[in-house]
C-alpha cells in the first residue's frame, strides 16, 4: 500500500497527465470547429435564423462545413476539393415529413450536390413552427441560390417532445490544419413569431425573403397536378372540376349573392391534408370572419365559385397555397390542401 508521502509524486502524475488530455481535446475541438453563438431573450421568440454566407476557395481534400444552426439542428455547405453540397442535419430519431426534389436522403441527414462556385454569396434559412399542444416541433431547411435567385427546400423533419422557439442559434465553421479558409457571414437575422426580423449583427439592409420563387416550383406543380388528377379518375377526390389550378366541387348552392374577391367573408371550413386526411384547422363553434383578399391565393380563386349559403369544396396545389413555407407545424411544406367551406355570409369590402 502507498504511504501518503509516497502517493503525492503519483498525485502529482496523474494531475499532469489529465491536463494534458484535457488540453488536447481542447485543441481538437479548436481545429474542429469556431463557432458564434448569439444570445436570444425569451422576449425575442425567434421562428428562424437567416444567415448571408461565402466560402473561399478550398484546396484540401479534407471536407470543410459552414452554417447556421439551434443545437443539434443545422444547415450548412460542405465543400471538399471536388463537390458542393447543401446538407440538412437533424437528430436520427426524427421523421422526415418533406425534402425538396433529388435530395438524398439518409439517418438524420438531407443532402443536396448543386454545381455551383463556394465563392459565391448563399442564404442559409432555418425555419421552425411548432405545436405545443402535440408536443412536436417542425424544422425546415433552405438555400437561397444566387444564380438562379431562388430559394431551394431541403426539407423538413418533425420531433415529438419537443416544442418551442429557436434556443440556441448559432453559426460555425470547420477549422483546418493547414489554414482557415475565409469565411464570411455578412448578416445573421432571426425572425420572431409575428413576422418581423431582428438584427444579430451590425448589417442595416432588412431580409427579404420570398419562398413561393423557389427552384422546384415547375416541377413540383407538374408532379401534384398528377397526384389530383389520378385521384380525380380513380373517383378518390369528388373536386373535379378546375378554375385557374384550382380544383372543387358546390356541395351545397346557396341561395345568396356570388361571393367577391373584394368581399369580408364570414365562414365556416375545415381543412386537410390531401396526402392523409389529417385536419390542420377548422372552425368551431362560430365561424370565422376575413378579408378574402389576405388569404391564399388558393381561397381567392376558390371561395368566389361559392354563393353566400353554399358550401364548396376545394383542393388547392401547394403553389397556391403555401408553397415551401413552413407556416404551421401541421402543414409541411409542399402540401396539397383540401378545404371545405360554408359561407355564411360575404360583406362588400370598404
Amino acid at each position: 500500500m502507498l504511504t501518503f508521502d509516497s502517493q503525492i509524486p503519483f498525485m502529482k502524475n496523474c494531475l499532469l497527465l489529465s491536463t494534458a488530455c484535457l488540453f488536447s481535446l481542447l485543441i481538437k475541438a479548436a481545429n474542429k470547429d469556431s463557432a458564434v453563438n448569439y444570445f436570444l431573450p425569451d422576449s425575442v421568440k425567434a421562428i428562424s435564423l437567416l444567415s448571408d454566407i461565402r466560402i473561399g476557395q478550398i484546396d484540401t481534400k479534407k471536407e470543410f462545413k459552414a452554417g447556421i444552426k439551434d443545437g443539434d439542428i443545422t444547415v450548412y455547405i460542405e465543400k471538399d476539393k471536388k463537390d458542393l453540397e447543401f446538407v440538412f442535419e437533424f437528430p436520427s430519431t426524427s421523421l422526415v415529413v418533406a425534402s425538396g426534389l433529388n435530395i438524398k436522403s439518409e439517418k438524420g441527414e438531407l443532402t443536396w450536390h448543386y454545381n455551383g462556385s463556394p465563392t459565391d454569396i448563399y442564404k442559409l434559412l432555418l425555419a421552425t413552427a411548432t405545436d405545443s399542444a402535440g408536443n412536436f416541433i417542425v424544422y425546415s431547411g433552405y438555400v437561397f441560390l444566387p444564380k438562379e435567385n431562388k430559394w431551394k427546400l431541403l426539407g423538413t423533419c418533425k420531433i415529438t417532445g419537443r416544442w418551442g422557439t429557436l434556443k440556441a442559434p448559432a453559426t460555425y465553421f470547420t477549422q483546418l490544419k493547414k489554414g482557415q479558409p475565409p469565411v464570411n457571414f455578412s448578416s445573421v437575422w432571426c425572425q420572431r413569431t409575428n413576422g418581423s426580423w431582428k438584427n444579430l449583427k451590425d448589417v442595416a439592409a432588412m431580409p427579404v425573403v420570398n419562398l413561393f420563387s423557389h427552384v422546384d416550383s415547375t416541377q413540383q406543380a407538374i408532379n401534384e397536378i398528377k397526384l389530383i388528377n389520378n385521384a380525380v379518375t380513380s373517383n378518390k377526390t369528388d373536386a373535379k372540376q378546375n378554375k385557374e389550378g384550382i380544383y372543387y366541387t358546390v356541395l351545397k348552392e346557396g341561395t345568396g349573392r356570388q361571393v367577391m374577391l373584394t368581399d369580408t367573408v364570414v365562414a365556416y371550413y375545415k381543412g386537410y391534408l390531401f396526402s392523409d386526411g389529417s385536419i390542420f384547422d377548422q372552425t368551431k363553434d362560430k365561424p370565422a370572419t376575413f378579408p378574402l383578399k389576405r388569404l391564399i391565393r388558393g381561397w381567392q380563386i376558390g371561395v368566389p365559385l361559392c354563393k353566400v349559403g353554399g358550401k364548396i369544396k376545394l383542393v388547392i396545389p401547394s403553389g397556391l397555397a403555401y408553397s415551401i413555407r413552413t407556416r404551421a407545424a401541421k402543414i409541411p411544406p409542399n402540401s396539397i390542401l383540401v378545404f371545405e367551406i360554408e359561407v355564411v355570409d360575404a360583406k362588400e369590402g370598404q
